[in-house]
């Protein structure tokens, strides 16, 4: 489940290719992709693949936007029988929270979080931990498919806010188009926030008797769906980790457990929640490292290292390398590309 995509997700990926002067049935071939996205949209391919495409994308074929330009073409078809659950939601703002609370039985490669703040709530997507450093196009891609169907809802609507990890491209063209002009680069997470207002708007198909059944199913499957209170936790991190402290007895109380009890759940899925912090922090890291433009002592405090050469220590210890090695060279595979 957390390592594979729907086929569809790649509906508009050989028509963009051709557009860039590239032979998508060859990169298809190499890739193991599909030669026909949508002849079965359905069937699972390889999200490692998925991110190979969309890297090809990006430095072979000159579209820093590949991402962007990929799931503007795309809609919530490509959750596949999710996407009715979605789609019949009565409200945008009871549709954002489906969104995060079911995405999880679809895939565990994205945590989505809904956090409730004034004026609205901040609706965040990233790539899970482990996912790999370069995270900026599958999060844009994510944002394009997320904004079309809001769009579909509340027809020509810009969020006020929109927060990026990394920092802001040369070129802003394709951002400014998909993603409206309230862009924040250099952020302290990948968010967009959603107007009170907004939330309140009714669905496009609503139906409450439909919405409730099939709420119902996925409540059901969820109760038995492994590593689900992992992904919780991880989300939690993610939200807390810039503003306050995150420890243990901190998340089992937002949680709704007790330490123990926090413990023992997680451990049954493999998981402990040091392992957990670290793992976040270590991600996260990795992608400010090489997307972002903060210094090396911003992105220490973003991630609640005391100071900057705990950070350095904390990476050593995990890739032999220090925070600015990790850096140099990936702006050195950057301009190899």
């Amino acid at each position: 489940m957390a390592k594979w995509a729907r086929s569809g997700l790649l509906a508009g990926a050989p028509a963009l290719v051709a557009e860039l002067g590239g032979d998508y049935p060859a990169l298809a071939v190499a890739l193991g992709l599909p030669l026909d996205p949508m002849h079965q949209p359905d069937l699972p391919i390889p999200v490692t693949a998925v991110q190979r495409l969309i890297d090809i994308g990006q430095n072979i074929l000159g579209e820093a936007a590949f991402g962007l330009r990929l799931g503007m073409g795309l809609s919530f078809q490509l959750f596949g029988p999710m996407a009715a659950l979605f789609s019949t939601a009565g409200t945008v703002g009871k549709l954002l929270e489906d969104i995060a609370i079911f995405l999880p039985l679809h895939t565990q490669v994205s945590v989505v979080g809904v956090v409730r703040t004034e004026g609205g709530v901040m609706l965040s997507y990233e790539m899970a931990a482990g996912e790999g450093a370069q995270q900026r196009q599958i999060v844009e891609l994510g944002f394009a498919v997320l904004l079309r169907e809001l769009r579909r809802h509340v027809p020509d609507w810009q969020p006020s806010a929109l927060y990026l990890r990394h920092a802001a491209p040369h070129d802003q063209h394709w951002h400014r188009h998909i993603l409206g002009p309230n862009i924040f680069y250099n952020a302290d997470r990948n968010a967009i926030f959603v107007e009170t207002e907004i939330l309140g708007r009714p669905v496009v198909g609503r139906d409450a008797a439909r919405h409730q059944q099939l709420t119902q199913q996925y409540r059901s499957a969820r109760r038995h769906a492994p590593g689900l209170l992992a992904i919780q936790a991880e989300q939690l991190v993610r939200a807390m980790l810039p503003f306050a402290p995150i420890d243990l007895d901190r998340a089992a109380k937002m949680l709704g457990h007790s330490r123990r009890s926090l413990q023992r759940k997680l451990a049954m899925e493999g998981r402990g929640f040091g392992e957990i912090f670290d793992h976040v922090r270590a991600s996260l890291a990795q992608s400010y490292l090489h997307e972002s433009t903060l210094s090396i002592g911003q992105i220490a405090d973003i991630l609640q290292f005391s100071q900057m050469s705990a950070l350095s220590r904390f990476m050593r210890q995990r890739y032999g390398l220090s925070p600015r090695q990790i850096r140099a060279a990936a702006r050195q595979a950057m301009g190899a590309a």
